[in-house]
């Protein structure tokens, strides 16, 4: 992940001398998909619910939801499908229509929205067996047949996403892009799980094992946390308690004192006391810094 950072930072600079032109957005990009893979995207937990307050605009919708969902905001990532249901996939059409339906893929398969996955599904099937480039070579997001195992996993067709996945990690495979096997191998493995067949859970374990190795290789802190979740036991800095840790992870998530509440089965009000006492203990000033700490002190994975 250092490599991918060092080139994202070559490109932004190359493309601001060589053509005179703001690469801010291109990137943006880049660094998003960058920090995601780290699992480092919990520190933009509350601009992310800022923006979503403050911003209309229907081309910021798919990513806004995929950002929500990978931080654990179910609820607010389920309205942010609502809202594109209800105006329409194509108002997304003259934006990064390709980068839109895979972060509406992602969404769909973290919140379980079957009847939207068939939609993106049915849009995106074209593509399959080619990879997902987006802009002019601003991103490589791997086969376009993992997001159709998916779509398909999602509203339930388990023959048809096993074949979307396999095609996809021998596309992957043989272009070399190894993070995308990791991911391909990963929900190809839960796929398998559920089969309940001896044969499909050794299958299931080979890929999880690949996907594991991938990800611990590569540095990948966000894909490594759902393969081996947290919730051992763990040191806790800085004084806290157990249920301070165990809130602190909460709050590295992006969850508010409402859901951490909900979550613990504590009231709100306990949960914010607890939430001052974090804070207090870490020398963090807010929520933001609470999410940093958490993560450079192995509070969670990634």
């Amino acid at each position: 992940m250092r490599e991918a950072k060092a080139a994202a930072e070559r490109s932004r600079e190359w493309s601001r001398l060589l053509a005179g032109r703001d690469p801010s957005s291109v990137y943006g990009i880049q660094m998003f998909g960058i920090r995601r893979e780290q699992g480092r995207l919990a520190e933009l937990a509350p601009a992310v619910r800022a923006l979503a307050v403050s911003d209309s605009s229907a081309a910021w919708r798919p990513w806004l939801a995929a950002l929500m969902a990978e931080l654990g905001m179910i609820r607010e990532a389920r309205a942010e499908l609502d809202r594109i249901r209800a105006e329409g996939l194509d108002t997304l059409r003259p934006a990064l229509w390709l980068a839109s339906l895979t972060y509406l893929a992602d969404v769909c398969s973290t919140v379980g929205d079957a009847g939207m996955a068939k939609l993106v599904y049915a849009e995106l099937l074209p593509h399959s067996g080619s990879s997902v480039m987006i802009g002019h070579a601003v991103a490589c997001y791997g086969a376009a047949d993992r997001y159709l195992g998916m779509l398909a996993a999602t509203f339930g067709d388990r023959e048809r996403a096993g074949v979307h996945f396999e095609a996809a990690l021998a596309l992957d495979g043989k272009a070399g892009a190894a993070t995308w096997v990791a991911h391909t191998a990963y929900e190809y493995a839960r796929l398998l799980r559920e089969g309940g067949s001896a044969d499909d859970a050794r299958r299931a374990d080979e890929l999880l094992a690949e996907a594991s190795e991938l990800a611990k290789r590569i540095g990948m802190g966000a894909l490594l946390e759902r393969i081996h979740p947290p919730g051992g036991p763990v040191a806790a800095p800085s004084g806290l308690s157990p249920r301070e840790v165990e809130i602190l992870r909460l709050v590295a998530r992006g969850l508010s004192n409402r859901d951490v509440g909900r979550t613990l089965s504590i009231s709100e009000h306990t949960a914010a006391n607890h939430i001052r006492s974090i804070l207090r203990k870490t020398g963090a000033a807010n929520r933001t810094e609470a999410a940093a700490y958490a993560h450079a002190n192995g509070v969670i994975a990634g």
